[in-house]
């Protein structure tokens, strides 16, 4: 809650001219609105006495004042439309701003471990939980308090005695509504939860709808997002059951108040001690106050659902170890390229101690402009190497060091814009071919067509209808493989980064289109320091040394021949290959 308060606060604050005038239009607009059966009053007490041209004259002066009620009435309310749409909608756009602004600040892990579906719900629900909110407060409890507040004043100055049964009654009803619903939160909250769970399972299997088609796994699919929506259901039935238990009581409240103040007054009017003008005013404002506690109970229902639609965002804001720059960090340039990992120990669930962690006192220098390929069965630490080179991730102890510089002494962006990623699947933003190699710089038209063909990847992209405005679908599917790998290496050309990672970039293409971009990627690197994960040995021969990495530790290190000759692990890949690929 103390999220929500601090960043819906915060967009008030930014929008607090706009608040104003809606609260001064609301509480014109009810204030008018309570006040108007006091003209009823007068009416009816004229209504009932035999007909005067006095009477007559004072029916029409009550009925001109009712009708300027009226249209003060309708000029609050034209107020309150024209603040509403820069306080809820403006304030909208500034949290969609924001919520983008707090997801893109998260640790590469929280991307790892989260649906971006789910992400993308979270988000979505706690912006709409804003506009949910605020028309709360606003239409619901200001409006309903400062209605309470001018009936019980009104109904205390005419009936002393009825004013406090209706105060007590009003007490009674907000009191059953805010504790019950606060009761009723958790099992709100587990709606949210689920609600994200099943966008997680739509995202997951659309995302890989290749797979699903591919291996008719549609029902299967099916199948699980069934088993999902099931048990959303049977969550949401629950926490509706216990809304619609609310309603009946508050129901049970509306009706007692109206029978209870009915009785009080013909008891009253029994003693002659009762105007039937008094009856129509209570009547006016206990509808008018009946009807608003009966919205503000039934809406008091969604806030709390508000509240807990916005949960799960709320403790993403919550959340203190981001992706962001530390103080005293710069924007260094990196010159030569020079790595060093010195002393590095990492494990990825925190632990301290021997035996703990997937790198101990690790140690690599890779000096400027050498080619290094990094080998290795699965889970043996060449991923994660480059993932700490990035600061994806942070090792428990030690130092990574480029060009004498540590990397936590660089700012992320200047780091990571130095360094040239090319990853076995480039993912390409569905956006057009131009779009995805500049990546919002302002480079001209000619300067693309040439890293496309230092990537030799112009004569494809010339031959599509739209050439560079070609849009290439969502993560790149209007490709091929081999035409992905190319953008991404004209966009790496773009770069012009001193360092260049290569993550197994050519292990998912055929032999011939390998050839192909290999001849790219060796041009690529050509001046420039590279760390290349590999399984092509196509690829590995061609190194300045290989790495051989066991659980973390470097157990081998040389050239191609020179590991050969020690006929050791290295050797026994080569031994185990299968036909360009390093068997496992």
């Amino acid at each position: 809650m103390d999220i929500l308060l601090r960043e819906y606060g915060r967009i008030i604050w930014l929008k607090r001219f706009p608040a104003f005038l809606m609260l001064l239009g609301i509480s014109g607009a009810i204030g008018l609105d309570i006040m108007a059966p006091l003209i009823y009053k007068n009416i009816a007490n004229g209504l009932a006495q035999p007909f005067t041209p006095d009477i007559r004259e004072m029916l029409i002066q009550n009925l001109m004042w009712l009708a300027g009620v009226f249209i003060a009435i309708w000029l609050c309310w034209r107020l309150v439309e024209f603040s509403v749409i820069p306080l809820e909608a403006g304030g909208m756009a500034l949290l969609d701003k924001r919520c983008f602004e707090v997801i893109l600040r998260q640790r590469y892990s929280y991307f790892e471990g989260n649906f971006s579906g789910s992400i993308v719900k979270q988000s979505g629900r706690f912006v709409k939980s804003y506009e949910t909110i605020i028309d709360w407060f606003v239409f619901q409890l200001f409006s309903n308090v400062l209605s309470i507040t001018l009936a019980f004043v009104i109904f205390w100055f005419q009936q002393p005695e009825f004013a406090m049964y209706f105060l007590v009654w009003a007490v009674i009803f907000i009191s059953w509504s805010v504790f019950f619903s606060i009761w009723k939160l958790k099992f709100d909250k587990r709606v949210a939860e689920w609600d994200s769970k099943i966008g997680g399972a739509f995202s997951d299997s659309i995302s890989n709808i290749f797979i699903v088609k591919s291996f008719a796994l549609e029902r299967e699919e099916k199948q699980t997002v069934s088993d999902y929506a099931d048990e959303t259901f049977r969550r949401r039935r629950t926490a509706w059951i216990l809304m619609f238990i609310s309603f009946a009581v508050q129901g049970i409240l509306a009706f007692s108040i109206e029978i209870i103040l009915i009785y009080l007054m013909i008891d009253k009017w029994e003693s002659g001690l009762f105007e039937i003008g008094v009856f129509v005013l209570f009547q006016a404002v206990l509808i008018k106050l009946i009807h608003g506690l009966w919205d503000f109970g039934r809406n008091f229902q969604r806030f709390f659902t508000a509240v807990a639609d916005a949960s799960e965002m709320a403790e993403v804001f919550r959340k203190t170890a981001l992706d962001q720059d530390q103080p005293g960090t710069a924007a260094h340039p990196i010159n030569d390229g020079h790595i060093r990992f010195e002393q590095l120990n990492f494990n990825y669930s925190g632990a301290i101690g021997p035996s703990a962690g997937l790198f101990e006192s690790f140690n690599l220098d890779i000096k400027a402009g050498e080619k290094v390929a990094l080998v290795g069965h699965s889970g043996s630490g060449k991923t994660s190497l480059t993932k700490l080179l990035f600061r994806f991730i942070e090792p428990q102890s030690g130092t990574v060091r480029i060009d004498d510089h540590d990397v936590k002494q660089f700012t992320l962006s200047s780091l990571r814009s130095q360094i040239s990623l090319i990853p076995q699947q480039p993912e390409l933003f569905h956006r057009s071919i131009r779009d995805n190699i500049t990546l919002g710089k302002d480079i001209s038209d000619e300067a693309v067509y040439e890293v496309l063909e230092k990537a030799g990847a112009r004569e494809f992209v010339e031959a599509m209808p739209d050439k560079l405005d070609t849009l290439v679908g969502e993560r790149g599917v209007k490709l091929s493989g081999g035409e992905k790998q190319r953008v991404a290496i004209a966009r790496a050309f773009l770069d012009g980064a001193k360092v260049v990672v290569l993550d197994e970039a050519t292990s998912a293409l055929d032999s011939i289109t390998e050839q192909a971009i290999q001849q790219a990627l060796f041009k690529l690197i050509e001046d420039k320091t590279a760390i290349v994960i590999a399984h092509r040995l196509s690829t590995i021969l061609r190194m300045d040394r290989i790495i051989v990495l066991d659980h973390g530790q470097i157990i081998e290190q040389g050239t191609h021949a020179e590991l050969l000759e020690k006929r050791g692990r290295y050797f026994e890949m080569w031994q185990h290959q299968s036909g360009e690929f390093i068997g496992d």
